[in-house]
Parts: C-alpha cells; structure tokens; sequence
C-alpha cells in the first residue's frame, strides 16, 4: 500500500506542474481492462486543442535499453489516449529516449514533455533530481560496501545471513547486521527467517544512484593520445605495491558490455600511482582531461571481491559495477546512459 500512495503523489504533483503552466487538466476514471490498462486518463486543454493521455505510473524511469521491452504496453495504453509515463524523475538523457520511442511524460519535479496532435508542451525545471527530505540510505563505516555487496549478489542468492555478508563486504558483523536493520526500516530488504535477509536488489540499486554523491577524495587530470584501453592495459601490468588500483568508465563498462569506443578513462587507486605508465600529459582541469586519477575517500569503490576482465593477455582490475554505472551517468551523454542500462542490466543478470 506504500508504494501504491507514493505513486499517487508522483500523479498529483505531475498534475499541479500542468496546472500550474496554464493547462487545464482533468483526471478521469481509468477504465477496467481484462490486459494491462492506464492507471490514469487524463483530459488535457490548451488553447483551445483538447487531448486524452493515458498515464502509466512508474516508481522510475526505464533506462533507454529497457524502452523496446515496454513497446507492449505502450501500445496498450494508446487505446486509451496517448501514452504518459509519470515517474519521480526523468533526466534529461532519459527524457530524450523517452520522447524518441514515442512516449509522453511527466515527473514529481515539474519536468514534462506530453505530445499529442496539434499539442506540445514542454518544461524542464531541474536538470538533476533533487535531493530527498525523507530517510536516506544509511552511511558511514562499511554502510557502502554492505549495500555494494548486497546489490552485487548473484540472482540464486535467494537471501545472506548476517555474518556471510560482512564477510563479503569486508566489515563487521554487527555493523552488517545494523545496516540490514535500516535497509529494512526503508523497505529495500526483506526478512527471510532464521537470520537471513533477501535484497530488493533493482530497487537498492536505484535508490542508492539516486542518493550517492560521489567517491570524494581527491582527482587528478591528464590528456592521452592514446587509446583509453591501451592505457588501462599497461596500469595493470605495473606493480602497485600492494595498493589498489581500480578501472572505471569508459574502459571498464566496456570490457563488459562493449559499447563504443571509450573517450574517458577513471582509474581509482588508494596509493601513489606512477603517472609516467600513463603516457599523458597533464591537463588544466576537468573539462581538459580525457583520463581522470581518483584518490577516493569511499573505498567502497574497490570490491572486496577483485573484479578483472582479460585484455591482451592483461588482467584489468575493475571497479564495483555500481560504481562504474554511477561514472557512466556522472560523465553524461546518452550513450553513456545506454550504456549505463546494458551495465544495470548485466549486474542484475549476472
């Protein structure tokens, strides 16, 4: 019943945004279908030109390799009016694909983009979600790592105890066992009996890229000519001297899921790091780099559990994929959106 209010305020507030541009908007029974129906239809004026959209009301946006998956129901919501997904928030990556396979939408922060013949109304108030009032995520000591761990589980690891996961994740049991208690409290893992816990896995994830700020620590920047995969090769093949050394987007998402050819490179590493294996100079700043060094505050980023991919006859130590999914939508672009979705996926999946 939780969610169900939750996206119903999601609705509302779409709603008022309407309003609140100058349209009329009326909300009308959604009607009873034997298949998967609208949640909501909504009788929409401007100006004279009238249309009836078919709202379906998602706890998120789908990432643009999840589009062709929901051409169904699309197409079931057309029978009805012109489809609308109302989600909390659509950024502006997403809203281009949305608009792209041809769906109207709307979010919570008074973002929208609904078409209809003779009909285009458009607002984007926020370019990032805002950050949110009610509990958050809980941080501090080993927090990240446990909620890493948990998202990262294979799919037959129907639930974990307590002890297996701190093990995991390389912290305490009782910090473990405090952690599950608040992910509990926040509905994202679910009480499996005799000790054991069974993540939401997709909604943890979701909720922690929504609410993660960044790895922190320190960044330095410097220019390649040559390939970003060249350069990931020969830092894995230099000694680090017991430290850890970790590749991130646009090398690592595509040593897994190939995409495109990377034009960035973020490596993490918790020690000195000689920047001659580079074969970069250094740039004046961020805008000016092409592969960027992290010193990170959050350790989390390096898995407890080394993570390589196999290049050349180079292992590549790579770094936690929730991680690598956060890089990819922190550098932006559409593409890195898509393929953020192939790398949400795949983790799941895996």
């Amino acid at each position: 019943m939780r969610t169900v209010l939750i996206l119903d305020h999601v609705l509302i507030d779409v709603v008022r945004s309407l309003r609140e541009a100058g349209v009329s908007v009326r909300q009308l029974k959604a009607p009873r279908t034997g298949g998967p129906g609208a949640d909501a239809i909504l009788a929409i004026e401007v100006n004279g030109v009238r249309a009836r959209f078919a709202a379906d009301v998602k706890s998120r946006a789908p990432y643009p390799g999840e589009l062709r998956g929901i051409d169904r129901k699309r197409a079931a919501l057309a029978s009805h009016g012109v489809p609308l997904l109302v989600v909390p928030f659509v950024s502006e990556p997403a809203g281009a694909a949305l608009t792209g396979a041809g769906w109207s939408w709307g979010d919570e922060h008074g973002n929208f983009d609904l078409r209809a013949a003779g009909l285009v109304l458009r607002q984007r108030r926020t370019g990032s979600a805002p950050a949110r009032g009610h509990r958050t995520l809980p941080r501090g000591s080993g927090s990240y790592a446990v909620i890493r761990t948990l998202i990262g589980l294979h799919p037959d690891d129907v639930s974990v105890g307590a002890t297996s996961l701190a093990s995991r994740a390389g912290v305490s049991q009782p910090r473990a066992s405090q952690v599950l208690r608040q992910l509990h409290g926040l509905d994202l893992v679910d009480s499996a009996g005799r000790g054991r816990w069974q993540p939401r896995r997709e909604d943890l994830l979701d909720r922690f890229l929504a609410e993660y700020e960044g790895p922190g620590g320190s960044e330095q920047y410097f220019y390649s000519l040559d390939p970003h995969v060249e350069v990931a090769v020969r830092l894995a093949r230099t000694p680090t001297g017991g430290h850890d050394l970790a590749v991130s987007a646009d090398v690592g998402p595509d040593l897994i899921r190939p995409w495109r050819r990377p034009s960035t490179l973020i490596v993490y590493t918790n020690g000195s790091l000689d920047t001659d294996v580079l074969g970069s100079v250094e740039a004046t700043g961020k805008t000016d780099a092409n592969v960027i060094v992290r010193m990170p505050a959050d350790q989390s980023v390096f898995p407890p559990q080394r993570i390589a991919a196999e290049f050349k006859g180079a292992s590549i130590p790579l770094a936690d994929p929730v991680q690598m999914i956060w890089d990819l939508q922190d550098l932006g672009g559409a593409d890195r959106a898509e393929a953020a979705g192939k790398l949400r996926q795949w983790l799941l999946d895996r």
